[in-house]
């Protein structure tokens, strides 16, 4: 352990850690799709404190964990993203023509049967990240420095804080730099890794909150914590909002593909493909042009709603937040 190991830092991963491995068994018995989800959120956040703040946590090598990790996360996506596009084609079956609701229960039925023929895959996964021994030498080395800083007395928070300031700082400058892709309305690509990077900053807010929540405190800021919560909020609202395009375009990108399966899987088994065009595939195409309709509308939302966050100086007033906090500290 360094003289510099933070029990923030510490603490930060093992709760981590803990709230990701309390949803395994919900998970295994796939009787709530909100364990997996959860799950899946936590991961997420634990691998962003392991990318974070492994140093500061006395981890010697975090990389055997932290592929361990990503795995389960990548393992339990696909399913996640399964569970989420069912529960919408529910939702729509209801309001779509009556001549479009064929194919969307048969679309329905077709993701549920893949969603089920993951469920054994993910037991597995599971069974053997309980088991890694890398879990196990990761808690151990978390354990252990946590008592020595404890013996040792607490860290000073300025090693924290100042980690902190360069963290959100660099990762606000990242978000800024990729929202060149809301000037293009079918910039996909780039509004996808806008997402990536505004999630991570939100991840990364979300890390140190308590921190800051300190911090203000000890300074006598009490409107510091309120500041810090509102540049959450237009992170949090930001992502959702990219996230909507981001689900939108992985609707209109794979329904083509889905489509030709299906008109192929019709053909085989009848004869002909012709059942699948006159029943079937109207429910596609309207799915498609729904979601094309709602991807345009909310790119308009996001890109306003950026301009806004421009003219009200929401990621000057941030940065400013930041380095008050670091200086109070310094």
């Amino acid at each position: 352990m360094t003289e510099t190991a933070s029990s923030y830092a510490v603490n930060a991963i093992l709760d981590r850690m803990e709230k990701m491995t309390a949803e395994i068994p919900g998970v295994i018995a796939s009787e709530d799709v909100e364990c997996l989800h959860r799950m899946r959120v936590a991961s997420r956040r634990l691998r962003t404190a392991l990318s974070l703040m492994c140093g500061e946590a006395g981890i010697i090598d975090s990389r055997p964990f932290f592929k361990l990790v990503r795995a389960v996360t990548k393992s339990l996506g696909r399913a996640r993203d399964l569970d989420v596009q069912i529960s919408w084609l529910g939702d729509f079956a209801e309001k779509c023509a009556r001549g479009e609701r064929p194919g969307v229960r048969r679309l329905i039925l077709r993701l549920g049967q893949l969603r089920e023929k993951l469920q054994p895959g993910i037991i597995e996964l599971l069974s053997s990240f309980t088991a890694d021994r890398s879990l196990a030498e990761t808690t151990r080395q978390l354990q252990t420095t946590r008592l020595d800083i404890e013996m040792r007395g607490a860290s000073p928070r300025g090693v924290d804080i100042a980690q902190a300031t360069r963290v959100l700082g660099l990762q606000m400058e990242s978000v800024i730099q990729h929202s060149a892709s809301l000037s293009t309305p079918d910039a996909s690509d780039a509004q996808h890794q806008m997402r990536i990077e505004t999630k991570r900053f939100r991840y990364a807010i979300e890390i140190y909150r308590d921190l800051y929540a300190v911090v203000f405190d000890e300074s006598g800021d009490p409107e510091g914590m309120n500041a810090l919560d509102e540049g959450f909020y237009v992170v949090k609202k930001l992502q959702s909002l990219l996230g909507d395009i981001h689900d939108a375009d992985v609707w209109i990108a794979q329904i083509p593909d889905l489509i030709e399966r299906e008109k192929n899987f019709t053909a085989r088994y009848f004869g002909t493909p012709k059942f699948f065009i006159r029943r079937i595939e109207p429910g596609y195409n309207a799915i498609t042009a729904e979601r094309a309709t709602f991807r345009a509308a909310r790119y308009q939302s996001t890109s306003e709603f950026w301009r806004t966050t421009l003219r009200e100086n929401a990621w000057g007033r941030f940065r400013s937040l930041l380095l008050t906090a670091y200086r109070s500290c310094a």
